[in-house]
């Protein structure tokens, strides 16, 4: 399965489509663009979303806002680019638990506040890519994050117990899970491909998020024999595109920003696209 990867952008002043979390109607991600209250904020959203991939590419896309204008002239001018990352990491922290969240600068004595106002589930339509001998499945919850098993754990081909067993993680072995379905079973991610599927109680997110390939992605073909998996089954070179529904998150966040230059309060809009990275407009 794969939630594919946005297109770069190379130039910027081509015309700006606004559309909040709306997508063209024709299920591929990488189809919205990024709407915001100034073009400066809207422009630094677009080439930071441009930066990294995964949790690496929502902070990107966060520090481009701030710089952009989200936080205003004065105050949002007085963070360096430090404070802008750090502050961009809680935000993220935020956005992906639903919760208020504090931040303070280790070296500029900034702080804020960062609470989310409402949040409500918005389903898109995707194109996904799955293996040959994988279960087709009609919806998911996005996630697209590195997970990791908690205990050992059966890799099926459908997202039931009676799925054919494809593969076996160890505990602590990591992947990334693109989505979650109806019945609590996660959508593994092998290159961006779904791969098979394993029981949600048995693993959860990873200790520490990285953009870098998780154990699943590196497995060679030797391994996978040591470890009991099908490689046949799980290779992404055969693969089936279907579309899909895919529920993803909007939040209306607030700032409360204390810095050198004074205070100011701040809200501001951000949803999900559907590969899981959040956006600011």
């Amino acid at each position: 399965m794969s939630f594919g990867k946005k297109a770069s952008i190379t130039l910027l002043s081509t015309t700006l489509i606004f559309g909040g979390c709306a997508t063209d109607g024709q299920g591929g991600w990488g189809s919205k663009q990024t709407a915001g209250t100034a073009i400066g904020t809207i422009l630094g959203a677009i080439v930071g979303s441009q930066i990294g991939g995964g949790s690496g590419k929502t902070v990107a896309a966060i520090v481009g806002a701030l710089a952009g204008g989200l936080l205003g002239n004065m105050i949002g001018s007085s963070l360096d680019e430090k404070d802008r990352m750090a502050l961009a990491a809680s935000t993220q922290k935020a956005l992906e638990s639903g919760k208020t969240t504090n931040w303070k600068s280790e070296h500029s004595g900034a702080s804020a506040v960062i609470t989310p106002v409402s949040s409500k589930t918005v389903t898109q339509t995707t194109k996904i890519k799955r293996s040959q001998k994988i279960a087709q499945v009609d919806n998911l919850q996005i996630i697209n994050q590195p997970y990791q098993a908690k205990k050992s754990a059966i890799l099926r081909a459908a997202p039931n117990d009676t799925g054919e067993r494809i593969g076996g993680f160890k505990a602590g072995q990591t992947f990334t899970a693109l989505g979650k379905t109806n019945n609590n079973w996660i959508a593994v991610g092998r290159k961006g491909v779904t791969v098979g599927y394993v029981y949600a109680p048995l693993v959860g997110a990873a200790t520490k998020h990285t953009d870098t390939a998780t154990d699943l992605d590196k497995i060679t073909v030797a391994s996978a024999q040591q470890q009991g998996f099908d490689l046949d089954a799980i290779e992404p070179a055969k693969t089936v595109t279907q579309k899909v529904s895919v529920e993803t998150q909007c939040r209306e966040m607030k700032y409360s920003l204390k810095s050198s230059a004074g205070q100011e309060d701040k809200t501001f809009q951000a949803c999900q696209d559907t590969n899981g990275t959040w956006q600011i407009g």
